[in-house]
């Protein structure tokens, strides 16, 4: 399964060099991977019921191609591993048909109370994601992949 979000690059982001900064492409990823959280079901209402959120724990990034302003985004997100606490996102972003940047999340399921730690995920929530896994041949396919990010 993939997973998406579409954004636009906005104004503001835009560097001296006339293309979108590198911080950017960071809150794009960033704001797909919230995107991701509430299509599984990790929402405001679950945060406030169960006192649980995601945390990023690693990323990798690549940029491959410059954006400019008003250029429409188009990020894939593809689950790569899940364990019971973690999963690992492949992240490719998209802008006029070519791949311009990808990255790796590593995302660790926390408890806020009585202090943040990591607590395992709820079974319909890890159960998505483990349907949402792509195989092994297509996760040897995809290109730009990080150095070893693993949950093992």
């Amino acid at each position: 399964m993939i997973f998406t979000y579409d954004t636009a690059v906005h104004p503001d982001w835009i560097d001296y060099n006339g293309h979108m900064r590198d911080a950017y492409y960071g809150l794009v990823f960033s704001h797909a991977g919230v995107s991701l959280q509430k299509q599984i079901g990790i929402d405001d209402a679950y945060r406030a019921q169960h006192q649980c959120t995601v945390y990023l724990l690693e990323d990798h990034k690549f940029f491959l191609r410059e954006v400019h302003e008003g250029a429409a985004l188009h990020v894939e997100m593809r689950v790569l591993e899940v364990d019971a606490k973690r999963y690992h996102l492949h992240l490719q972003m998209i802008s006029g048909g070519q791949v311009v940047a990808v990255c790796e999340f590593m995302e660790l399921h926390v408890a806020q109370t009585p202090k943040p730690h990591a607590t395992p995920m709820p079974t319909h929530i890890l159960d998505q994601l483990r349907d949402a896994r792509i195989s092994d041949t297509d996760r040897a396919a995809l290109s730009h992949r990080s150095r070893r990010l693993s949950l093992g």
